[in-house]
């Protein structure tokens, strides 16, 4: 779906019910930031929905009725639920810009396989700010030397695909540009973004096709990749031994927890990463913690 508006989040915000469109852009004109610092938007049903500007989360009185909240999705799916049942099952539809909303509601199963969901309960819009305070610092970390890769771990909602997008547009422009593949799974980076740059994006692909088609097919000095897991083990080690770098991220609150985690063991073990950056947010600065192994 195009979102034509004049931000991203004045064109997610155009698509919902007028009631609760028209409070959303109330509360951010209050905000000295207005639109553009809006990051998230959850809406529910029947229930208390928010708005994220500026780090700061704001409670909304407008309530969704069932209604709305089945004629917002229908709108979002363009009324082909078919096209997008992949993407639904894995509980998330993808918008225009990078925009990615994740629904809530009830499953429906097939044969012990997840193929979708009705009763449309919550719908969170996490929408793209364009901006990225730790970019050169984040950059620095790169330059000083990743090894065989870099694994970005912080705790859900503080930066990590931010983190990716601002480094993939560093990383593939300038003088000493670098050719970056970025496997986009869930359409979460935009190509206008990367006009210009030594950026390609497989937009859609599943992690694991992605990466074997950018190796094979894509001379990548770097490849990029959004929250591994352990079903991506045996790719990613094919790449190291390719002697391709790979950034990437991952769910974890602290280097401890990163080392522990049982779905990261095979990938850790194989020496796939070299270098480790922590994310967290204090008072609305963003702190970056780094490990070498």
């Amino acid at each position: 779906m195009k979102l034509k508006e004049k931000s991203l989040a004045e064109g997610v915000i155009s698509l919902m019910p007028r009631g609760i469109g028209d409070e959303i852009f109330r509360v951010a004109l209050s905000r000295r930031c207005g639109t553009l610092g809006i990051s998230e938007i959850m809406l529910r049903r029947d229930g208390r929905s928010s708005v994220i500007i500026g780090g700061e989360c704001i409670g909304l009185s407008y309530r969704l009725t069932r209604d709305e909240c089945e004629r917002l999705f229908s709108h979002l799916v363009g009324g082909a639920l078919y096209a997008h049942r992949d993407s639904i099952a894995d509980g998330y539809i993808s918008l225009d810009g990078g925009v990615r909303v994740g629904i809530s509601g009830a499953a429906k199963y097939e044969s012990d396989r997840l193929v979708g969901i009705s009763d449309i309960r919550s719908l969170l819009f996490r929408i793209p700010t364009g901006r990225c305070d730790f970019a050169e610092e984040l950059y620095s970390v790169y330059k000083a030397g990743i090894g065989t890769g870099m694994l970005i771990y912080s705790p859900p909602g503080v930066g990590k695909t931010t983190a990716l997008r601002a480094l993939a547009h560093r990383i593939g422009s300038g003088r000493d540009a670098l050719r970056v593949a970025v496997v986009d799974e869930r359409c979460e980076f935009s190509e206008g973004d990367y006009s210009g740059c030594e950026v390609d994006i497989l937009r859609g692909y599943k992690r694991r096709e992605g990466v074997e088609i950018a190796t094979r097919t894509l001379s990548p000095g770097l490849i990029m990749i959004d929250e591994i897991g352990a079903e991506d083990a045996d790719q990613l080690m094919t790449v190291v031994r390719c002697g391709i770098p790979m950034i990437a991220t991952a769910h974890a609150s602290s280097f401890e927890e990163v080392m522990a985690k049982p779905s990261l063991q095979r990938i850790l073990s194989s020496s796939v990463f070299s270098v480790f950056v922590g994310l967290s947010r204090l008072c609305g600065k963003y702190i970056l913690s780094v490990d070498r192994i």
